[in-house]
């Protein structure tokens, strides 16, 4: 899934990242990966828990964090920090990293208030073009309840799952309709049969 939008030129070369990965290799990686593309202002995290008083103190220009179905993942994560009690740093571009997306996953991501959900592996190239393309991309945030989301974002899910349901409604309308002819048919068949034999 890919959302497209129109976009503002980005001034920062260098921007201020939060990384929140618990495993190790993977935050080494995400180091080796930002720096080869010449980000210097890097906080690497194993939970949220660690990196919540780090982001509040010095708010990043956007937030890394690994999906996960612990406690202490993205999902708890993005859940918590999109709050509107922390506001403004609740307004921080956030992309989440999955190692396997799912439809369920990445629609519940977006209703939590990610910008972006990438799988991973992804390329240094690939994942500092997509750091760039969020802080550069015009999403403004908008209050839901409690919890700041992207309106954008929300709109073209839930079109998605608005057209999923359709498909699957005129589905089985369809599968209805040919049943209704197959029994006809068949009723057909066996007059026809017991007229001629």
């Amino acid at each position: 899934m890919s959302f497209q939008f129109d976009q503002k030129p980005f001034q920062t070369q260098e921007p201020n990242i939060v990384v929140i990965e618990p495993a190790r290799h993977m935050q080494i990686l995400y180091r080796s990966m930002l720096s080869a593309t010449g980000v210097r202002g890097l906080r690497v995290f194993a939970s949220a828990e660690r990196a919540a008083e780090s982001i509040l103190s010095q708010p990043p220009d956007i937030v890394l964090v690994d999906w996960s179905e612990k406690n202490s993942g993205g999902e708890h994560f993005l859940s918590q920090f999109r709050d509107k009690r922390l506001y403004p740093v609740c307004l921080t571009p956030i992309i989440v990293m999955m190692s396997v997306v799912h439809k369920r996953r990445f629609n519940k991501a977006i209703r939590l208030g990610a910008h972006a959900v990438l799988a991973k592996p992804i390329s240094s190239a690939k994942l500092f073009d997509y750091i760039c393309w969020v802080l550069a991309a015009d999403f403004p945030m908008e209050l839901e309840g409690r919890r700041y989301v992207v309106p954008k974002l929300l709109q073209r899910v839930d079109a998605g799952l608005n057209s999923s349901t359709k498909f699957a409604t005129e589905s089985m309308a369809e599968a209805q309709h040919m049943e209704q002819i197959n029994s006809i048919q068949s009723d057909v068949d066996r007059i026809l049969n017991s007229a001629f034999y």
